[in-house]
């Protein structure tokens, strides 16, 4: 019998024309549920089986990063995490407040989202 995998592989099409037409899929392996509820508004995909072109493991070209702000749903301190977001994406969701009042998931509990900021070094 087989055991359900505890993670997923999710992509970002970074650069493109119009409807991302030769774009880069850069991809990645993450665990289940962690762009649950805000995936469409950071840009992000869950891959199928039978998606062609995803680019694993490259560090250039990137997708851009963003720090979520939430307040922790046990403890009621404020916390950040840090997701990839499709650079189309980066005005509605810093700027816009495309996430506001959605819910992100971290370590198996969804937390309320105060704010989302580009991610500095």
């Amino acid at each position: 019998m087989a055991k359900d995998s505890k993670t997923q592989v999710y992509y970002v099409n970074i650069g493109g024309g119009l409807a991302n037409v030769g774009s880069v899929r850069f991809a990645w392996r993450g665990k289940k549920n962690l762009y649950k509820n805000i995936a469409d508004g950071l840009g992000v995909v869950l891959a199928k089986d039978n998606d062609k072109g995803l680019v694993f493991g490259t560090n250039n070209p990137r997708p851009a990063e963003v720090r979520i702000s939430y307040t922790d749903a046990n403890s009621g301190a404020s916390k950040t995490t840090i997701r990839f977001c499709e650079p189309d994406k980066l005005n509605s969701v810093t700027l816009g407040g495309a996430l506001n009042g959605k819910k992100v998931w971290v370590a198996g509990v969804e937390h309320n989202i105060n704010k989302v900021t580009l991610k500095s070094n």
